[in-house]
């Protein structure tokens, strides 16, 4: 009886910490308008997790509040695409914005290879300099790999092609922010 107990246990601690672990994002249906219930839950529960990052605006109508996940991984000695969680409330909108870091130099045009040891499968995942919709898209493809076990990244720039996402904090990192911008916009 204490085997079950302990085996039922662990189960549900397991399933508890990961609940959107099979949730797959549609990639091709962004969405970025937010809601009076999911900006009030990301105020009160999520943003104490996120540090504000002052950027230049050039438009000073609109106001941006630009936040990024405050265990984000600062190394510029590999390479790192934080996610900025980019919130607009004078319209409503949440999207996600790539913020490569020095690593890269200033390259606008990514290919990231995966592979699926588990299923033996791979691919690649491309993104050129673009708007909201392609970063969606982008971090979208990424996420819904992410969530499979045995799935290993390498992103390619230039003429370079080094690891991505091969530690468990920038797993994390990413998982994290664009878990709260799926709940941000109803997409979780």
């Amino acid at each position: 009886m204490k085997k079950l107990l302990f085996i039922l246990t662990i189960t549900l601690i397991s399933t508890a910490c990961q609940p959107y672990k099979d949730v797959i994002i549609d990639p091709f249906a962004p969405k970025f308008v937010t809601y009076d219930q999911t900006r009030m839950y990301f105020k009160n529960v999520r943003a104490s997790y996120y540090d504000k990052v002052d950027l230049p605006q050039t438009d000073t109508a609109t106001h941006m509040n630009v936040l990024l996940y405050n265990k984000a991984v600062q190394d510029s000695t590999q390479a790192i695409i934080n996610l900025h969680l980019v919130t607009i409330d004078s319209n409503d909108n949440a999207f996600i914005m790539l913020a490569p870091n020095e690593f890269f130099k200033g390259y606008q045009l990514f290919k990231v290879h995966w592979v699926d040891h588990g299923n033996e499968l791979k691919g690649e995942i491309r993104y050129k300099q673009g708007g909201m919709a392609d970063q969606f898209l982008f971090t979208s493809e990424i996420y819904n790999l992410l969530n499979k076990d045995d799935v290993t990244f390498e992103i390619e720039f230039g003429d370079k092609r080094v690891p991505f996402l091969d530690t468990i904090e920038e797993k994390n990192a990413f998982r994290i922010t664009m878990i709260d911008f799926y709940r941000l916009v109803t997409l979780l």
